[in-house]
């Protein structure tokens, strides 16, 4: 692996290239994910994308494949461990290495906390914070064989504010802000950096009902007057798959429009 930081690269274009490396994406069946998945492939890598149901990937592997990328799909069901294990061993079996893990998989909660069931609680910590701290640490073990890895997890400017019906999500998006802080402490020996992504409101077919909702109240709160696209992403995952950030570890990259900052 060459790094911007010892001087390998003369272009430093060059050092935001994937070329070479192996991605799994999980959440990968449609919104984030699946446009996370694509902007990898675009930049070189080649991605194994993850869902629940594999049926929904054949279009998302149709189109990685179209860029000239290789794509495999896998069903997993991340609250449970050893599905997480299956994925580990599918990736060392299959492509013998990994490189980059984007732990976009989640069940969320809209609902005020008065309403808030014990399993929709149990159902949104299991897949969105037990399931990404398992990706981490099991898909983590083909990274730290390697000496070298780069993890992105899914967290949200919820991490840092809230709005009613959120209480849930934004305890969980919380927490893995935190875990990434942690895990990047334990890691960075092993070559490992780990960072989280949090965009504001992002535009997807899962975000419809909750934009028909809430896309005002979220909009007056962005100091650029939008909601985000998928495609403002890109970059961002990008630049924290790449080794352009090699000497980033333990962050979370803020894609709001200023959400954050204007409080």
């Amino acid at each position: 692996m060459s790094h911007p930081g010892n001087g390998s690269s003369s272009n430093i274009l060059d050092t935001f290239r994937l070329d070479g490396r192996v991605a799994v994406v999980t959440g990968a069946s449609e919104g984030i994910g699946r446009a996370l998945s694509l902007g990898l492939a675009a930049a070189g890598a080649d991605i194994v994308v993850c869902s629940r149901d594999k049926s929904k990937l054949d279009g998302l592997i149709a189109e990685i494949r179209a860029l000239g990328r290789r794509a495999e799909s896998y069903s997993i069901d991340l609250s449970h461990v050893d599905q997480i294990e299956g994925l580990r061993d599918f990736v060392r079996d299959e492509f013998g290495a990994l490189h980059i893990l984007i732990n976009g998989a989640a069940y969320t909660v809209e609902a005020y906390a008065w309403d808030t069931t014990e399993p929709e609680w149990n159902k949104s910590i299991d897949t969105s914070l037990k399931g990404t701290f398992f990706a981490c640490t099991i898909l983590g073990e083909l990274m730290r064989e390697a000496g070298y890895g780069k993890i992105i997890n899914l967290s949200s400017t919820f991490a840092r504010s809230t709005m009613p019906t959120r209480s849930v999500y934004a305890a969980i998006k919380a927490a893995i802000s935190h875990l990434t802080e942690s895990l990047a402490v334990e890691w960075g020996s092993e070559g490992i950096r780990i960072n989280s992504l949090a965009p504001t409101a992002v535009r997807t077919p899962s975000r419809k009902e909750f934009l028909a909702k809430f896309e005002d109240n979220v909009v007056s709160r962005v100091p650029l007057g939008r909601i985000a696209e998928t495609d403002d992403l890109l970059a961002a995952a990008v630049y924290l798959a790449s080794p352009a950030s090699d000497f980033v570890t333990g962050h979370t990259l803020f894609v709001d429009g200023g959400f954050v900052a204007k409080g």
